[in-house]
Formats: structure tokens, C-alpha cells, sequence
């Protein structure tokens, strides 16, 4: 999925493809779950997609990308100014487990080897517009739940270090600022795999990726409430992946995090108006860069070798995806929503079905929504 798909539309989990041309697929999507309530916050058990991070286009650490998975998670506030979330979620691995191969025979369907994540957070109110929140995440499998990723309140760094040093922890840090009259500031840092000794050598293993935007409203057509997002995320070639396949931060196949995965870079841009109470407009613009990922740039990151952003191996122009368009939305009653879009798609340099040759797209396209909501 990683070569052929670079969009930050959400991904079903699996799919079945149908047909001599594989023209037809087929998938199911199922999210549901339980939520007490409690004076202080809320305990889940469900399947759904936790968001961590103040991103429009996109999170750093959970986003809606990836297919939603099983958790069970718990968020309360302490106070008016402290809140601790924690979540432990069931992930799919896409291995298979084949120590299972004698119970199910070689023409079966095999179990797939377990994977797992746990993550934690705090989220301050500095003020009642200034919030900053820091955690830590944890990607790891091949073995049960361990019962010590279900402590919320351990640091998963420091028990990672007592099982032996062989998950995948991620340490994060965000904020957002609003300001009256102005509008919203946010940025998001993720550092994958922290080596403190190391941190300030040139042999540093602190992987990162970052993000920073705005929402600031316009002085002009008061009364159409005009708005400018900006924003742009970096990821470096070292975050998301892993030595150790069953670690990487991803769920059938799909980046937990940001869309469009390491080695990437994503700006965006766009103008929004709401001519009225019920309508909404949005002109927008985007351009996305990927680099590729293989097993020798993992190999070279563990080994304290530099991997060049947008590090390619084949020929031309690094890949590239830019799309421009217009959005609205209209609520036609309290129950049902339009919602439109017209753009343009010119994508450079996209890995074709065969994964072997690069190919150029451009296209003009519509999509028409009907949302209804009972």
C-alpha cells in the first residue's frame, strides 16, 4: 500500500479484489463500541480511530488514515487545566503466523502474528487558549498483551528498556494558541526511537517529524466569516518504520499516523467562506512529496547512516502529487447535508500496478455526498 497509495483518505483494512482484471473488490467496515461517562471523563471499549494532534490535513501520531481497530482507552481530567488520556489498541499485522501452519494446513488461512499499541498523553491548559500536550506511544508483537503497556501511568520508555529494548517507542510533544480576533496557531514534533546519549552526536538515532499551521481569520467580508489555513508537515525517512517488520507504526498495511509516511512533505493551503449560516466554501490548494523507503535505507538507519530526505532510486523528478479545487457544503435540513468537490489531481512520478515503472497522472474529477444524520 505504501508505493500506490498517497492520499489521506481513510483505508478499509482488507480488501478482496474480484474479477480477471481485479476490477471488482470487495471490503466491510464495522466501528462501534461502549463509552461510560463519569464526572471526570470517559472509559471506551470499542473500534474507531483515535485522533491525537491538532492537524487539518492530517496527525502525526493517530490520525483517521489507517482502518479503525479495537481499543479500550480512558481519558479524565484532573482538573480544569490537566487531562491524561491513555489507549491500548489491537493492531493488524499483515504477517502470517506460521506456527499455525500444522493446525490449518498449508492452503488455509493462517492467524497473523499479534501486534499491539499503547499510548499515553497529558494535555495542559496553560491558559484557557494556550494548551500544550506531550506523550509517549508504543508499537509492539509478536507475543501477548504485556501487562505493563496496560499501566497507564509507567513510563513506556523506561519499560521498554526492562523487556528488553525490542519495541518501537515514539515520544510526541503539540500545542495550539488561539488568539481572540486573530485566529488559531498549532504545531505537532514526533521523535521515533529517542537515543538520549546520542541525541546531540552525529550517530544521533532521534528520528523525527513535524508540523505547524494556521487558521487565521481575515479582515475582510466580516460577515462571511473569511478564513486562511496553512499548514506543512515533514516526516524524515527514519520515522514509522522499523528493523523489525512487526514494529512498524502501521495497521494493515497503513501508517497509523500521517498519510502520506516517511520520507514525505505535504503543504496545504486554502481559503474558506460561510456566505451563509448553512454554506460552507473552500478553495484549497496542495502538493505532496515522497521519497521512497527500502530495506537498505532501514538498514542504514540502524546501522547510524544518514538517509537523504527524499531519498530516491529511480530517474527524474522525486515523486510529487499536487491538487487544487473548490469544496462546499450546504445543510439542506437539520438531518441531511450536500457536500461537493471539484478538482484538479496531477500526481508525478506514481509507482504503476506492475511496482516496477514510474507514470504520470493528471485528471479533473467531482464528487458529489449526500450525508445523513438521524
Amino acid at each position: 500500500p505504501f508505493g500506490h497509495d498517497f492520499s489521506s483518505n481513510q483505508e478499509p483494512g482488507r480488501v478482496s479484489f474480484h474479477g480477471s482484471d481485479s476490477t471488482w473488490s470487495e471490503y466491510d467496515v464495522g466501528d462501534g463500541g461502549i463509552i461510560l461517562f463519569y464526572p471526570e471523563g470517559e472509559f471506551t471499549v470499542g473500534k474507531s480511530n483515535p485522533i491525537w494532534g491538532p492537524g487539518y490535513t492530517g496527525q502525526l501520531l493517530f490520525s483517521k488514515k489507517a482502518p479503525s481497530f479495537t481499543q479500550i482507552s480512558i481519558r479524565h481530567k484532573f482538573s480544569e487545566n490537566w487531562q491524561f488520556s491513555s489507549v491500548h489498541g489491537w493492531l493488524n499485522s499483515n504477517i502470517d503466523d506460521s506456527t499455525y501452519l500444522d493446525v490449518y494446513g498449508p492452503h488455509g488461512g493462517l492467524p497473523l502474528i499479534r501486534k499491539y499499541v499503547a499510548a499515553h498523553r497529558m494535555d495542559v491548559w496553560i491558559k484557557k487558549n494556550f494548551r500544550i500536550g506531550f506523550g509517549e506511544s508504543v508499537i509492539y508483537g509478536g507475543r501477548g498483551v504485556e501487562p505493563v503497556y496496560l499501566i497507564p501511568f509507567i513510563f513506556s520508555w523506561s519499560s521498554q528498556h526492562d523487556l528488553g529494548d525490542s519495541d518501537n517507542l515514539q515520544m510526541f510533544f503539540d500545542f495550539d494558541w488561539a488568539m481572540k480576533r486573530l485566529g488559531r496557531f498549532y504545531g505537532a514534533f514526533y521523535l521515533d526511537e529517542w537515543d538520549f546519549v546520542d541525541t546531540f552526536s552525529d550517530s544521533s538515532r532521534s528520528w523525527t517529524a513535524y508540523q505547524f499551521g494556521a487558521a487565521i481569520s481575515l479582515p475582510i467580508i466580516q460577515n462571511w466569516s473569511p478564513l486562511l489555513r496553512v499548514e506543512y508537515t515533514r516526516l524524515s525517512p527514519y520515522v514509522y518504520v522499523h528493523r523489525s517488520q512487526v514494529n512498524s507504526v502501521e495497521h494493515h498495511g497503513h501508517w497509523l499516523g500521517y498519510w502520506s509516511g516517511p520520507n514525505s512533505d505535504n503543504f496545504f493551503s486554502a481559503v474558506e467562506f460561510m456566505p451563509r449560516s448553512d454554506i460552507w466554501l473552500q478553495l484549497y490548494y496542495q502538493s505532496s512529496r515522497r521519497g521512497e523507503v527500502t530495506d537498505e535505507t532501514i538498514d542504514a538507519q540502524y546501522d547510524h547512516q544518514s538517509v537523504e530526505f527524499l531519498y530516491k532510486t529511480y530517474e527524474g523528478e522525486v515523486e510529487t502529487r499536487t491538487i487544487m479545487g473548490l469544496k462546499a457544503a450546504a445543510a439542506v435540513n437539520s438531518w441531511l447535508k450536500l457536500e461537493l468537490e471539484l478538482y484538479s489531481d496531477d500526481w508525478l512520478q506514481r509507482l504503476d500496478k506492475s511496482g516496477v515503472g514510474r507514470t504520470s497522472d493528471q485528471k479533473m474529477d467531482a464528487v458529489v455526498k449526500l450525508v445523513i444524520g438521524l
